[in-house]
């Protein structure tokens, strides 16, 4: 058996991820900027406790946040999507490619940009006077939390529907966040219910990503879909998949091992993150690659990966209408 390599995750962003879920795995740590002569943005701003804040217990410990936060920065790429389902707009966020984001591009108009994932401004985000800020950047969140109060939310401490309700509690939003999981949870049984007479339970599902001369699996919980077909629908990935991908939510593997690992997938999710065009002709071209079953089927799925790498709530109800669809397109 040819074996797949895991390594380890750093979850920094999304598909978070030490750069981000829409990127291969890498190994990178989050930086900040500010002006060399701006002594400022570290000035302490927590403020005294009164009837306007109350205590919350994050994994920093205690933090005296406002109990209507008006003026929320969220200096990653993730957790805005969440912030837009309870009807809140951030101020600010992190990476111009959010604010172009096919799903965010119309609801984050005007809103600042505070740097990227991995590098953001001190000073920007001072100048702003932020009531409130929420990552899950442990690099930066020292710096950070001189500024404003700030909630750090570990990258993978909740899934999708848990982390909405923690938010909704932080915002005061907490009835909001339940109400959605609730609504959403049937939305998913009606989906299941949409493809039981279409999809077979016995069928299998794979996601799998091209990023230049490297390949990779994907499991339930690192963006691409995988929360909405695994989790979601309930479908299911190849054993070997399974085996492979779903601890990390992720693993690499050689070309010559596709048949091995996708031979049997009946459906493939595909994705392209990096690399150049020939360098994906020729694995799509290979052997390994066209003599999978799912492949001579036709059923094979490109997703576009910036519009997938997210799992937030708001992006995560687009996705589950667009895989169903696609699914049924097939039959």
């Amino acid at each position: 058996m040819i074996a797949v390599m895991l390594t380890l995750v750093l979850l920094l962003s999304a598909c978070g991820q030490a750069a981000n879920q829409g990127n291969a795995p890498a190994s990178t740590s989050a930086e900040v900027t500010k002006s060399t002569n701006n002594d400022s943005v570290v000035a302490s701003s927590e403020p005294a406790a009164d009837a306007g804040y109350w205590t919350y217990q994050s994994d920093k410990g205690p933090v005296q946040i406002p109990r209507n936060p008006q003026r929320v920065v969220i200096p990653v790429q993730d957790f805005i999507g969440d912030l837009l389902t309870l009807g809140v707009t951030p101020i600010a966020v992190a990476g111009n490619d959010i604010l172009n984001h096919p799903y965010f591009k119309e609801a984050l108009t005007g809103v600042e940009v505070v740097g990227d994932d991995m590098t953001v401004s001190l000073e920007k985000i001072t100048s702003l006077e932020p009531d409130l800020i929420i990552t899950y950047q442990e690099d930066t969140y020292e710096q950070i939390s001189k500024i404003a109060p700030t909630v750090f939310i570990p990258w993978g401490k909740y899934d999708y529907k848990e982390r909405l309700i923690e938010i909704g509690k932080i915002l005061n939003k907490e009835q909001q966040a339940v109400k959605w999981v609730a609504d959403f949870n049937q939305k998913l049984e009606a989906k299941k219910a949409e493809l039981a007479d279409l999809i077979a339970a016995d069928k299998k599902v794979a996601i799998f990503e091209i990023a230049g001369k490297e390949l990779y699996l994907y499991g339930s919980s690192y963006g691409r879909g995988g929360e909405i077909i695994y989790n979601g629908l309930g479908l299911h990935a190849p054993d070997l998949v399974q085996e492979a991908a779903f601890k990390e939510g992720w693993a690499s593997l050689s070309l010559e091992a596709l048949p091995e690992y996708l031979g049997e997938a009946d459906y493939i999710f595909q994705g392209f993150s990096r690399g150049v065009e020939q360098d994906k002709l020729d694995i799509l071209d290979s052997v390994f690659w066209q003599s999978l079953p799912a492949v001579k089927a036709g059923h094979v799925f490109t997703y576009d990966l910036k519009t997938y790498y997210l799992s937030d709530a708001y992006a995560l109800d687009k996705q589950l209408d667009e895989i169903v669809t696609l699914l049924k397109s097939l039959q």
